[in-house]
């Protein structure tokens, strides 16, 4: 009995004494070990409804594309027309006491003129002129023309060279008279003719040199020129300068021509050509290598 009170007694002081510590640790929010206290959890319900947006682009109505204009292609013209070549002179039929004859005419701008294997000279508006040198009679020459297309034309043209010493030699100073009658005189009693004096004989004329220049430039890989002209028979012609040198020898017919090569030329730059004869003519030409 006596155990029994004391057991009661001491589960009353436990349990005020349990009383007392739950009331001195009630307002604190630390817990007794110092730890922060968890946040007290709210549960909350949140509902959000996706905002539904509707964007509108206003489309601009296209405009036609405008396709671009057709280009139409013109084939090229292919020139294929001759060039047109004249000879104003000399006129046909004409005839010549001399060999030496200038030719002239006109032709298409641009264009080439060639008497064989001889080139005229042509001017910007289309007149042209090169010398020629005619045989004994009748000489039909032909004058070609060729423009930057390659087309040609011709005209040709005859004249007459006739040399003095083909010429029939008349007599000078005699008219024909009428004739008169005659008193018949015995035959003994008729004046004798007195022997006349001989006509002194025509001395050929004189070979006048000339010198021509074919072509002035040239751009091959070895430049060349030509040069020709008429002079006595005979007659050394001789040129030089200093790229290249030639020598030619007037033939029977008073014509030369020599070609020379100037292979050491510089390019661009002209240099002289001179021409010297045994009779003591000279001529100067100038060259540019292209």
């Amino acid at each position: 009995m006596r155990k029994l009170t004391m057991f009661i007694a001491g589960f009353a002081v436990m349990l005020i004494a349990g009383i007392a510590t739950a009331q001195l640790g009630g307002g604190s929010d630390q817990p007794a070990d110092g730890a922060p206290l968890a946040a007290p959890v709210e549960e909350t319900t949140s509902t959000s409804k996706a905002l539904e947006t509707t964007t509108t682009t206003a489309v601009k109505a296209e405009e036609p594309v405008q396709e671009p204009e057709k280009v139409t292609e013109t084939a090229p013209q292919v020139d294929t027309e001759a060039p047109e070549i004249e000879i104003l002179h000399p006129e046909d039929g004409q005839v010549f006491e001399h060999k030496e004859v200038v030719f002239e005419g006109r032709t298409e701008p641009g264009a080439r003129v060639f008497a064989g294997d001889y080139e005229a000279e042509v001017h910007e508006d289309g007149s042209w002129r090169i010398v020629l040198w005619l045989d004994a009679g009748r000489n039909v020459a032909t004058l070609k023309a060729i423009d930057a297309a390659g087309n040609t034309g011709t005209d040709s043209v005859t004249v007459v060279y006739e040399r003095p010493e083909d010429q029939t030699d008349k007599p000078k100073g005699e008219e024909p008279k009428d004739e008169e009658p005659k008193d018949e005189k015995p035959k003994d009693e008729e004046p004798k003719e007195e022997p006349k004096e001989d006509e002194p004989k025509e001395e050929p004329a004189e070979w006048e040199f000339t010198a021509i220049q074919q072509y002035g430039s040239c751009g091959e890989e070895v430049p060349f020129d030509v040069f020709y002209g008429e002079g006595r028979p005979g007659m050394v012609v001789e040129a030089g300068s200093e790229y290249g040198s030639g020598r030619a020898v007037v033939n029977e017919k008073g014509h030369w021509e020599m070609k020379i090569t100037f292979a050491e030329a510089p390019v661009g730059e002209e240099f002289k050509v001179v021409i010297e004869t045994s009779d003591g003519h000279r001529k100067v030409f100038g060259f540019v290598r292209t």
